[in-house]
């Protein structure tokens, strides 16, 4: 936690309690009321109601996941899908025990939760307050106390759900997006035994061989063990999450959304690498419409020809390339610097050839110039998140915009949804900068 983020939530409180006249009792309450429904509020929780779940690849070579309460309907239909079985490996991915619903609860401790389900959101309002707010004022009143006793959680993507049913969508919709995303490399890696027609989960050796084949890139081999299944859990103290939504409150910077700072920045930028100022495409992949099965055509990927791609961002401006999964939807893996770029350039040992793809650069140096991937977060984020991100060493953050997952304004969603192509966008201090200053 850096004493500077502390020292000015202090000063936001004193200065809050100044000009409206309030205890600390009051500025909790005003706190928790601008975030009841976000699971960054202490006391407001989404309570996991696990089932079980069985894979199922469609005729299309979508995937397609089967919800059952009880693990012996699950089985029942395991045994329908796969009559000739699976190896133990394959079965537990295949067949798993995850979250089939959420129940909203109000409250920290769970012997004193109280449901919300078939709460008008008012009434539910007003029983999230009286939940969290002995909490809000302990932590409001360490923070005045004791400048180096809070803990810290790093989580920064944050969404501030406005209703019961947007918050249960916000689960739901976290969920089925992690799920999505492992059964897509669960079904890519299980094969039929040519003998026994028995499931089993094809080898690093043998997947890696096939994909470079097909591809022309050298692709990780996915560590489905490590491939979550439940989306993550909330610290039961204040976190740095927490504390950054009670920065927003006090400093009152809520209003704009990282959405709106990139639909406003990107005609004034898009003159600078000769884009389309009125509108800014995905950098994740972005639709054929030439093609019927909607196939995506990806902006930059392992197997993308690495000539092509150092020349777009010497020529563009790019200081920074996002690397994505070359599958529809698929995730940012990683990031390529211009800075290591021309490093390799100048490397008179380095001999560039045509064919090569952006793979190449995984094995180049001691480890790799394609490093980790950045933050991510949702287009609804408040800019405030994004600028703290930026401010502590990231040099840009990956920010998705999915309509149908959209939590912000709807004067906002109007504006960004012209500008902006659903998926994934890339924001730098170059956005921030050229929103302001247009303003």
């Amino acid at each position: 936690m850096t004493e500077e983020l502390l020292t000015r939530i202090r000063k936001g409180i004193l200065d809050y309690q100044e000009v409206h006249s309030c205890t600390k009792e009051e500025l909790a309450e005003h706190f928790i009321r601008s975030i009841a429904f976000s699971l960054k509020n202490p006391g407001f929780k989404m309570i996991e109601i696990d089932g079980w779940k069985v894979l199922e690849e469609g005729d299309l070579g979508d995937s397609i996941i089967h919800r059952f309460a009880s693990k012996e309907e699950a089985q029942e239909k395991f045994d329908e899908l796969y009559p000739r079985g699976a190896s133990p490996e394959a079965k537990k991915h295949l067949m798993y025990e995850a979250p089939i619903d959420f129940v909203p609860k109000a409250g920290g401790q769970e012997r004193s939760m109280m449901e919300l389900t078939g709460k008008e959101d008012t009434e539910a309002i007003e029983i999230i307050v009286s939940k969290a707010k002995a909490n809000i004022v302990a932590n409001i009143t360490d923070i005045l106390n004791n400048l180096r006793g809070e803990s810290e959680t790093g989580d920064m993507n944050n969404v501030n759900p406005k209703s019961l049913s947007a918050a249960i969508e916000k689960s739901k919709s976290l969920q089925e997006e992690l799920e999505m995303n492992k059964a897509t490399t669960v079904l890519g890696l299980i094969k039929d035994d040519t003998t026994t027609g028995e499931k089993y989960v094809i080898p690093k050796e043998s997947w890696e061989n096939q994909n470079m084949a097909r591809k022309g890139e050298h692709l990780v081999y996915p560590n489905l063990a490590k491939m979550p299944i439940r989306s993550g859990k909330k610290t039961k103290s204040i976190g740095y999450s927490t504390l950054l939504e009670l920065d927003r409150f006090l400093s009152g910077r809520l209003g704009v959304t990282v959405g709106m700072v990139l639909a406003k920045s990107h005609p004034k930028l898009a003159r600078n690498f000769g884009a389309n100022p009125e509108w800014r495409e995905s950098i994740g992949g972005s639709p054929n419409s030439e093609s019927s099965n909607r196939e995506f055509n990806f902006g930059k990927h392992l197997g993308s020809n690495l000539r092509e791609m150092i020349d777009e961002m010497a020529n563009k401006g790019f200081d920074i390339q996002p690397i994505f999964d070359s599958r529809q939807g698929g995730n940012c893996i990683g990031i390529v610097k211009l800075s290591d770029v021309v490093g390799v350039l100048s490397d008179l040992s380095f001999n560039l050839r045509d064919e090569d793809t952006v793979a190449i650069l995984k094995s180049y140096g001691a480890e790799g110039l394609i490093r980790s991937p950045p933050p991510q977060i949702d287009a609804s984020t408040d800019l405030s998140v994004a600028g703290n991100i930026l401010k502590h060493g990231n040099e840009c953050i990956i920010v998705k915009f999915d309509p149908e997952n959209w939590f912000g304004s709807e004067g906002e969603f109007e504006e960004i949804r012209k500008i902006l192509e659903p998926g994934y966008h890339i924001m730098t201090s170059h956005d921030i900068i050229a929103y302001r200053l247009a303003r």
